[in-house]
């Protein structure tokens, strides 16, 4: 990894020397609000050099946090919003999730910026490559042997180090590749270009890190759900091993995480609050954090006039809603007709100005009416991983046991549901199209589909509203379906990469 893609070294010279200073130097009152934090630079490192303690610490555990939420914050594009823009981006590469008409978010929707040329490219390379190299400014420069308060810190780096490897190996390599397969570098904080890594490799410094960092974290107790603990440390655990097929890992990590939340019975709430029961870990927006229209919910909530409302609908399979029981209120999510200009589509909010082709999502919706944005991001929910280990049980033979968790989560969005009689695959395809439907915008379904080996079908007979030149085929293992290495990362590595 090549330090002038992620970091520069004269702003490694001034962490350094910020951590030095807040770890052993206790002086001065400082109070800082992840709200007010963007990403670490030169100026945090010179404003907070007298912190005391922890709160040093905590800043740039909160400025990492901030980047989490806002990447570039619109500097670069209005689709690079950070992780919940790649979330999109991913779920616009589904069989699941479509838009109407070309534009922001297009080139993932048509599979045009896997090229190492695009600029979509070149913002999830980044974007995940910072998270490693912030977070292994902390992890390098706390001692193993520091007290307790401050190695909580260097834990959290663990796991946002893993998280950030753990998109980057399923994006740009096939999920089912074999383990000596070379896929991204691994950067250890040396700013040296390193070549790339195997599968394998990435996959045990991921592991590694999640391990560390669950360990680290499980007597932690948090003060709020945008901070990194064990439940949600368990829940990456819950993810990697359902991706790499440890049904009997996958099953104990995700009981840990779906056990960190509550099923909501309202389904109309919008998913724009972190105070969600559901919601296990995301990041708060503000007025002052607010990306306006280079934000999420500017991209999916048809009635907030961003660009989804304009005319970017997005919109869901209809194959997918169609086969979803009349009684399931999950059907509130999309519209179940076309609508014109004036109508209250979600009750107790407003009226929209235009069109809502049936089929748009109504999902997503930032409460605090039309034109504003300010709804916050959530990462992750409990349902998931209700659904992750109903599919762990389900994969080990235990059907009772999987068919008791399915129905813990159906009974609640279906009030005529019945427990399931499936069994074997049948059972296992049951679950998987729940996890599709329920999961639906969370940015988890292209990731599905590379784990279960599953291409992109847009000729399926759907007919919600598909952008022009986007009902492509395209088989599982095809090349389209990773993105390439970007051109600069090449040039900076050399020719050898």
């Amino acid at each position: 990894m090549k330090q002038k893609i992620i970091f520069s070294n004269k702003t490694s010279k001034y962490f350094i020397l910020f951590l030095t200073t807040i770890l052993y130097i206790s002086c001065g009152d400082f109070d800082t609000r992840l709200d007010e934090e963007r990403y670490f630079s030169e100026n945090h490192a010179e404003e907070n050099a007298l912190a005391g303690n922890t709160q040093g610490l905590k800043a740039i555990d909160g400025a990492i946090l901030a980047y989490f939420r806002d990447g570039e914050n619109g500097a670069g594009s209005t689709d690079e919003f950070g992780l919940k823009a790649v979330d999109l981006g991913m779920d616009l590469r589904s069989n699941d999730m479509d838009m109407s008409r070309n534009t922001w978010f297009g080139a993932y929707n048509n599979y045009d910026n896997v090229i190492l040329t695009s600029n979509d490219n070149d913002f999830i390379w980044e974007f995940f490559y910072r998270i490693i190299s912030n977070s292994n400014k902390i992890i390098n420069s706390i001692p193993d042997d520091s007290p307790q308060e401050v190695l909580v810190f260097k834990n959290k780096a663990y796991a946002y180090r893993a998280i950030a490897y753990f998109y980057l190996v399923r994006i740009y390599q096939h999920t089912k590749a074999d383990d000596s397969t070379k896929a991204i570098p691994i950067d250890f904080g040396t700013f040296e270009g390193q070549n790339r890594s195997t599968v394998g490799e990435v996959k045990k410094q991921i592991i590694d890190d999640l391990t560390t960092a669950y360990k680290g974290l499980e007597s932690y107790s948090r003060t709020s759900k945008q901070e990194i603990d064990a439940n949600v440390v368990a829940a990456y655990l819950a993810r990697y091993y359902l991706t790499y097929e440890n049904w009997q890992e996958a099953e104990k990590y995700a009981d840990i995480a779906m056990n960190a939340g509550i099923i909501s019975s309202d389904v109309s709430h919008g998913f724009d609050e972190l105070s969600l029961s559901e919601a296990i870990w995301g990041s708060i927006v503000t007025p002052s954090t607010s990306e306006i229209y280079a934000s999420f919910f500017s991209h999916v909530s048809q009635i907030n006039d961003g660009y989804s409302g304009w005319n970017h609908f997005k919109t869901a399979n209809s194959n997918l809603v169609d086969a979803l029981p009349a009684s399931d209120l999950r059907h509130s999510w999309f519209a179940d007709q076309d609508y014109g200009p004036n109508v209250l589509l979600v009750p107790d909010t407003w009226t929209h100005y235009n069109i809502t082709p049936k089929y748009t999502s109504l999902k997503f919706i930032a409460q605090p009416g039309p034109g504003q944005f300010i709804g916050d991001y959530i990462y992750l929910k409990n349902t998931e991983f209700i659904l992750t280990k109903a599919e762990a049980l389900a994969r080990q033979g235990k059907d009772g046991d999987a068919q008791e968790v399915l129905y813990s989560l159906n009974s609640v969005r279906n009030p005529n549901y019945t427990k399931s009689t499936n069994t074997g695959q049948a059972l296992i395809d049951e679950i998987l199209y729940y996890r599709r439907v329920e999961l639906w915008g969370d940015g988890v379904a292209s990731f599905d589909m590379a784990r279960l080996g599953v291409g992109l079908n847009r000729k399926d007979g759907r007919i919600n509203r598909v952008m022009p030149g986007a009902d492509l085929v395209i088989p599982a293992m095809d090349s389209k379906m990773i993105y390439q290495i970007p051109i600069r990362e090449i040039d900076a590595a050399g020719p050898d990469f």
